[in-house]
């Protein structure tokens, strides 16, 4: 039986965890009180006092010739394999770390980013701020994490950041004797199974995802293999004692292992268990992100339904808004008045397909919502090949490959005069919160958590830490400037830039979406202003654009989180002219993403500086403050827009906790 069994299968099934379900009452009541304390307690201190006595270790570190260095790696890793790398073995093995960054890479890592690796290791939110050399410090702590003996994810943001991060720090892991990888969209099926089961993989959550669920599905085929043979065991023709066990298996769990052993498939799945992650930019994924269903489907090559989605299209143009139907911009939904009701009853006559009335005003109503919640180059672009893409709203990229549900995206498709793709079946699916919610042992770091951290605590029981600069920031946040009109905006958006641009400083100009990234590009254009746009992207370029951004005289236009990761180097004359100037041309739903984007100027201690602009015709007050936004002269900017940002925000945690109940349901209900 053993020959049979690989051992990965056991790591599978033993790193299958959930988290205990939702709290309720009391408990609930309790819980958040453990979570206040946990996110409140002093650790700053305590990490300092270790981080004074790893500084101490480094004149015997430093003095190791490489044969000794590397015994001494070896007994730390010996410890951590025993479960024993705490307290002066866990100061010796950071030592050692911090070494070999110095000796691989010729990189030493400051004092807060021995912290912040600490914090990680311990299994905190590290909150570090932009420009603080977080890449670093994840290699730090996921070494640590490797020497205990399972593989070790790092999630970060792009495919590039991933190839980079592992190439840049793969000499560090490889000094401390471990085995690094790295899985992209182009990785081979192949080489991602020896890729997934070295000690530290990068990789994005959107391709580990993927993986995880493709190995469902594989196990959900193996599994009606079982069944196959449970039968032919009950009727008597198959008298196999290993395959009878399966019949006696306890749980779901269990009865798979049968099954893979049986099959012999432990060797082909791809992701050997869920032990250690570690998470970057954590609020993006384990927040913004968390309700984000990542699908596996299969996708015919013909749309059956495309003439349904036609004709809802135009019985939805022969409606009258505020008549037949209203539209909430806020919820992006349509709903329809008795009149409108009664006018598809005309419309139809009650024949064939149509005769439905839930059917009918379903798609109907989802032409509506395609025609008036959702704008191309908002929420959507039409891509090279004639395709509709999704644009993430709180990244400005492409979400490649994905597509609404329930005939939105065709309604949408329909609505562009492009071609009709089918509907798709869904093979498998786990939103990104119930996914990470399954590791024993997760980490994180991002610049902006502390707004978050009652979430971070009730979703996945991680507190926050906050980590302070290894220099003082120095940014400069000018005062808001808001106008009644977009244009007036526009027009002052320009003006500013123009000035800046008179005196050689550089400016990034952030912008909520594509379309607005367009906008202020043709206005700068028509000004006589060189400039560089990023939107929408995800390639090496748009790090380099980004990189070169401080440099004197520069223009960069990107969506807001464009280029995240990317440092931004300054030359000694752009230090003289006070550093990068950051304008925000519109707030976010979320303050972390703006705190994320002026973030961008005076990091590390340099000079820079900030500023938003908006007005009332924006889409959050449309959204949030319909008839309170024309008195924003009287209620002042900052508080509209905290009121505004309160609202989004309020919404988008009702949503999640809604679809953390869902998960919580089928934690319970799907024991596998």
């Amino acid at each position: 039986m053993s020959s049979l069994i690989n051992n990965d299968l056991f790591t599978v099934f033993d790193a299958r965890r959930v988290k205990a379900s939702e709290l309720k009452g009391l408990d609930q009541f309790f819980n958040g009180i453990r979570g206040w304390v946990r996110n409140r307690r002093r650790v700053l201190p305590v990490l300092k006092q270790q981080v004074e006595r790893i500084e101490a270790l480094e004149p015997e570190i430093k003095a190791l010739g490489s044969a000794r260095f590397r015994e001494e790696v070896g007994k730390v890793a010996t410890e951590a394999r025993l479960g024993d790398l705490e307290g002066p073995m866990l100061e010796r093995g950071l030592a050692l770390v911090r070494e070999a960054a110095w000796r691989a890479v010729n990189m030493r890592p400051f004092p807060v980013q021995l912290m912040g690796a600490l914090a990680i290791y311990q299994g905190n939110i590290s909150e570090m701020a932009t420009g603080e050399g977080k890449t670093l410090t994840a290699s730090l702590a996921a070494s640590l994490m490797a020497w205990r003996g399972r593989p070790v994810h790092v999630i970060t943001v792009n495919d590039y950041l991933v190839e980079r991060d592992a190439q840049e720090m793969g000499p560090v892991y490889e000094m401390l004797g471990l085995k690094v990888g790295f899985v992209i969209h182009e990785t081979q099926a192949q080489a991602r199974l020896a890729e997934y089961r070295k000690n530290v993989c990068y990789c994005t959550s959107k391709e580990l995802v993927a993986d995880f669920l493709r190995d469902q599905i594989a196990l959900n085929n193996l599994r009606r293999v079982g069944q196959q043979v449970d039968a032919s065991f009950r009727s008597g023709k198959n008298d196999d004692p290993w395959q009878s066990t399966i019949l006696d298996a306890r749980s779901a769990a269990q009865a798979s292992v049968g099954m893979l052993a049986i099959g012999q498939g432990g060797a082909n799945l791809m992701v050997p268990g869920l032990f250690r992650v570690l998470v970057d930019e954590a609020d993006s994924l384990l927040i913004d992100e968390a309700v984000t269903p990542l699908i596996i489907s299969n996708s015919p090559q013909e749309e059956a339904n495309a003439s349904l989605y036609r004709a809802a299209d135009e019985l939805s143009s022969k409606l009258v808004l505020g008549r037949d139907f209203t539209i909430d911009r806020t919820v992006r939904s349509a709903d329809l008045t008795q009149a409108g009701r009664d006018a598809l009853d005309k419309l139809v006559e009650g024949t064939g397909f149509w005769k439905g009335r839930r059917r009918r005003e379903e798609l109907v109503q989802q032409s509506l919502v395609a025609r008036y919640c959702f704008v191309r180059d908002e929420q959507y672009l039409i891509g090279e090949d004639g395709k509709v893409q999704i644009i993430d709203e709180f990244t400005g990229r492409v979400m490649a490959d994905r597509s609404w549900r329930h005939g939105l995206h065709q309604a949408i498709e329909i609505k562009e005069g492009v071609k009709v793709t089918a509907d798709k079946e869904n093979l498998a699916h786990v939103s990104f919160q119930r996914f990470f919610r399954q590791y024993p042992n997760m980490g994180g770091m991002t610049g902006t958590a502390w707004e978050s951290i009652g979430e971070l605590w009730q979703i996945y029981e991680r507190p926050v830490v906050k980590i302070p600069t290894n220099k003082p920031c120095v940014r400069v946040h000018l005062p808001i400037r808001m106008f009644q009109t977009m244009e007036a905006k526009w027009e002052a958006v320009v003006g500013r830039v123009c000035e800046l641009n008179d005196i050689g400083v550089p400016v990034l100009v952030g912008t909520r979406s594509v379309l607005a990234s367009e906008e202020v590009s043709k206005r700068l254009s028509k000004a006589g202003r060189i400039h560089r746009v990023l939107n929408a992207t995800q390639t090496a370029q748009e790090a380099n654009i980004v990189a070169e951004a401080g440099g004197k005289r520069k223009i960069t236009v990107a969506t807001n989180m464009a280029g995240r990761g990317t440092d931004i180097k300054l030359s000694r004359d752009v230090v003289e002219l006070g550093g990068l100037h950051v304008i925000s041309t519109e707030p976010h739903g979320s303050g972390r993403v703006d705190r994320q984007l002026f973030g961008r100027a005076a990091r590390q201690g340099d000079p820079g500086s900030a500023q938003m602009f908006c007005s009332a015709e924006d889409d959050l007050f449309l959204r949030h403050a319909a008839k309170l936004r024309r008195f924003w002269r009287v209620i002042g900017p900052d508080r509209l827009i905290k009121l505004c940002q309160s609202r989004a925000e309020r919404m988008a945690r009702f949503n999640r906790k809604q679809v953390l109940k869902s998960d919580d349901w089928m934690d319970q209900s799907m024991p596998f």
